[in-house]
């Protein structure tokens, strides 16, 4: 079976660990793990952006490549959904929450966005699990956008904060 046949085979199971542990030793395997965050199935998806997250800490030089390419994929002009990318921005972040820490600001700049907001919130959330430092200076810009009628974004956003440590007053 080849590379194509392991990531696959891998992320229908829920093997992240081996999952994680092939991309890393062949980190060829992001492509097959970057065209499944568009998957149909979430769950698959998921696990897609985990792996990624893996392979950014052990492979910098190329979590940098996937940070640009995701970001480039939430910019209008690339004519790409690029709300599926997200998740693998916020493991990419918590795995190497150095090599993010360039992007957290346009990330969080892209709230404004009705259609990205939640799932930036939660990104930055996840980022914050590992860096909450790196994330707590965006929570302002974000705090400006959310919908604090709809309670879903609500607890979201508190949640951003609570790890975060809240918004930062400098």
């Amino acid at each position: 079976m080849g590379l194509k046949g392991r990531v696959m085979e891998l992320l229908q199971v829920g093997d992240e660990r081996r999952l994680g542990a092939l991309a890393s030793l062949q980190p060829h395997a992001t492509r097959f793990l970057m065209g499944r965050l568009w998957d149909a199935d979430e769950a698959l998806r998921r696990r897609a952006a985990r792996a990624l997250g893996i392979v950014a800490g052990a492979h910098p030089e190329i979590g940098t490549d996937l940070l640009r390419r995701l970001m480039w994929a939430l910019n209008d002009e690339s004519a790409t959904n690029g709300i599926f990318g997200i998740p693998a921005v916020a493991e990419i972040g918590f795995n190497n929450p150095v090599l993010v820490a360039p992007f957290i600001a346009p990330l969080a700049s892209l709230s404004w966005d009705d259609g990205l907001r939640r799932e930036i919130i939660s990104a930055l959330t996840r980022i914050a699990e590992a860096a909450p430092e790196a994330v707590r200076p965006v929570c302002t810009i974000v705090a400006e956008h959310v919908d604090f009628e709809d309670p879903d974004e609500r607890r979201a956003f508190m949640r951003l904060l609570e790890v975060s440590g809240g918004i930062d007053e400098s």
